[in-house]
């Protein structure tokens, strides 16, 4: 039992380790991400969902996009209003600016493009922001992942989020998972 217990403590050493080989911003590079998060404006609340790809264009620059569903959330209402988006995703990591440790990824960046709001009919005299229809969403962001080896990590990241004819901004908070492919 013994043996099995550190022949598994030395291939897990040994995964974390292999993290630590190479540049997870190097250029070249392709993350699929996945996460849900909350988003908490005054009015209303929604709950995101996100999937999404980065393209490393040079060292420690990505491109991208991310697809997004918010819906409402409440107590006494779910899906009064949603929220589907397909946005541009721009990140400028700062892993070799701040020597940071491969298995570490600090980023900041943007997300935009269009989206679409749907509100069920019977709200939708509730506010004119919340009709259904095209809006440009805006989300500014920082994050970081962190790498268990050189496939798999996690990452987290706030940020600050705006609809465009609506009353939804506020801040954002996603957890999720990233494969490096």
């Amino acid at each position: 039992m013994k043996k099995a217990a550190l022949l598994l403590l030395m291939a897990l050493t040994f995964s974390l380790v292999k993290a630590q080989d190479e540049l997870p911003t190097a250029k070249g590079n392709k993350l699929f991400n996945f996460g849900v998060g909350m988003f908490g404006a005054s009015n209303p609340s929604y709950m995101p969902v996100h999937l999404g790809m980065d393209f490393f264009i040079i060292n420690n620059l990505s491109m991208g996009f991310d697809a997004n569903w918010r819906y409402y959330y409440a107590k006494e209402e779910i899906f009064r209003h949603q929220l589907y988006s397909l946005q541009v995703v721009v990140d400028y990591h700062f892993n070799e600016l701040m020597h940071l440790s491969p298995s570490w990824d600090f980023y900041a960046g943007v997300k935009m493009g269009p989206g679409y709001m749907y509100t069920k009919e019977e709200y939708e005299d509730w506010n004119t922001h919340y009709e259904s229809g095209v809006r440009f969403v805006f989300d500014g962001r920082v994050g970081f992942r962190y790498y268990f080896n050189s496939k798999i990590g996690v990452n987290s990241e706030v940020g600050f989020m705006n609809v465009s004819k609506t009353n939804t901004t506020g801040m954002t908070f996603m957890l999720g998972i990233t494969a490096n492919l």
